[in-house]
């Protein structure tokens, strides 16, 4: 089960790190085991690799890793810290506990709101990628790592619809919605991979993502937006383990976006 976790961190690495140092790490961990240690140390230098990326060649080549990562990191981000936005609506108010006050209900809608606009926002930057890059190439292998995102994305919706009306609770009720949430995990890992993917390997130039890196920047203060209002809402509310986890992901998301477009910036 260990040896499973570290291949798991070692996917999460960013693209850029697997290309240049992937086959090392993976054989100096299959030299070393998949202890717990290990996953730690792991996971941390995953998190490194994506805040402080090693960006070598001249300056125009670092300036384009540099915003390349940003976009990267910051989508990512996104994807994370906005899950849990839906969780905390289920846990905080599906239902709500006796007692809970009513501003925590127009917290978690205002956080609805602010993670719908920063969808918008994601979707203008991805866009203006698009028509600069994926248009005027019409590449395949661009177009590749999005399939299994937008795929997943119609079974998921398709899951939604037929799971929405009322059901009688069964077994077969139970396990469609099991397997429903299982592929909810597979469908955020697929939009959060496939745009990263996408970019690594159109390579833009600096001029084409300027545009992007400053929508990166209105997403990442959306995001943290969300963050607060979540954890506002979630200490006025019935405080859980899971409820404070999930506020804790997108705390982080929010954090790690912040960092990364503030690098960017000073470019």
């Amino acid at each position: 089960m260990s040896g499973l976790a570290a291949r798991v961190v070692l996917v999460c690495y960013p693209p850029w790190f697997r290309e240049r140092y992937g086959e090392e790490l993976a054989a100096l961990v299959e030299d070393l085991g998949g202890g717990p240690g290990v996953v730690v140390d792991l996971a941390l230098g995953a998190a490194r690799a994506w805040l402080r990326p090693a960006l070598a060649g001249d300056e125009e080549a670092r300036v384009r890793r540099r915003l390349q990562a940003t976009l990267a990191t910051t989508w990512v981000a996104w994807c994370v810290g906005i899950s849990s936005v839906p969780l905390l609506d289920r846990l905080l108010l599906d239902p709500p506990t006796p007692g809970t006050p009513q501003p925590v209900r127009t917290l978690v809608g205002l956080a609805g709101w602010l993670a719908v606009a920063g969808c918008v926002v994601a979707a203008a930057a991805a866009a203006l990628l698009a028509l600069r890059v994926l248009v005027p190439t019409r590449d395949r292998r661009l177009l590749a790592p999005l399939l299994p995102g937008g795929v997943l994305m119609g079974v998921e919706v398709t899951g939604a619809l037929l799971l929405a009306p009322p059901h009688r609770m069964s077994a077969g009720f139970l396990a469609g919605v099991l397997v429903w949430l299982i592929g909810l995990g597979a469908m955020v890992l697929a939009v959060a991979a496939g745009p990263v993917v996408t970019l690594r390997r159109a390579q833009p130039p600096v001029v084409v993502m300027r545009r992007p890196v400053l929508l990166a920047g209105v997403v990442a203060v959306l995001l943290g937006a969300v963050a607060v209002v979540d954890g506002i809402a979630a200490t006025m509310a019935d405080r859980t383990l899971l409820t404070l986890a999930a506020v804790a992901v997108g705390g982080v998301a929010a954090l790690c976006s912040t960092f990364s477009v503030t690098r960017a910036f000073r470019q």
